[in-house]
């Protein structure tokens, strides 16, 4: 019994230390140090569209082979909340007269599993565990180390064959979702500026235009890609 309560206690216990870990990336000063930027109402946002070698460089998971990754900050108007939703954002394509609504780090990890289920060809996906590190004296900076819960990253690689292709189990399903969603644009009431990545399920092709449309109190933002 003592046994299970401890188990009980060290799964709340990482539970509430995820829900704490920060999210996003980090918001440059302005909406203006981004190349695509705009304001509406007082609020301003900035957009940088990753190519594909970028966002290669940037996540272990290969998002490249479901989705188009645009990396939104958004600075809510002077001593205002403002409701951030994923909803708000919509990309339109050329040629097409639906917009793509972005995909939560859920659908992209389980589009990603599939995708790794149907090819036998070489893939990376990441790896992520959870450990525990005791605190103690630093003798190199003479100081006293903070011990605690930490989060550790990884990368696998495999090649199709016999066994389970790499990226296709659970256990990789679980890892991409959780990068993706580390990185992805948080939710939610914002009352200080905010950036993540945003997911969109688009094919990428040749001479085609993207436009990122921001809906904010009503008003719509749209800004214009780079190829």
């Amino acid at each position: 019994m003592r046994l299970t309560r401890w188990w009980s206690a060290v799964a709340v216990g990482l539970a509430s230390f995820a829900a704490a870990a920060p999210k996003g990336t980090v918001p440059r000063s302005s909406p203006e140090q981004y190349a695509l930027h705009a304001a509406r109402d007082g609020v301003g946002v900035g957009v940088l569209a990753l190519s594909q070698e970028q966002a290669r460089k940037q996540f272990v998971s290969d998002v490249n082979r479901c989705c188009v990754v645009v990396e939104v900050a958004v600075y809510p108007a002077k001593d205002k909340t403002l409701d951030l939703s994923l909803n708000d954002f919509v990309l339109r394509v050329n040629g097409k007269e639906v917009g793509t609504k972005p995909a939560s780090a859920k659908v992209v990890a389980t589009t990603l599993q599939k995708k790794a289920r149907s090819t036998r060809d070489i893939t990376v996906f990441p790896e992520v565990g959870v450990g525990y590190e005791s605190g103690g004296y630093d003798p190199v900076s003479g100081t006293q180390r903070r011990g605690g819960v930490y989060k550790q990253a990884g990368v696998g690689v495999g090649i199709g064959g016999g066994a389970p292709q790499s990226g296709s189990i659970e256990k990789d399903r679980s890892a991409m979702e959780t990068e993706l969603s580390e990185k992805g644009l948080p939710e939610g009431a914002a009352s200080a500026p905010v950036a993540g990545y945003v997911y969109f399920p688009v094919e990428r092709k040749k001479n085609f235009t993207m436009t990122l449309e921001y809906t904010v109190n009503g008003e719509k933002v749209q800004l214009k890609l780079p190829q």
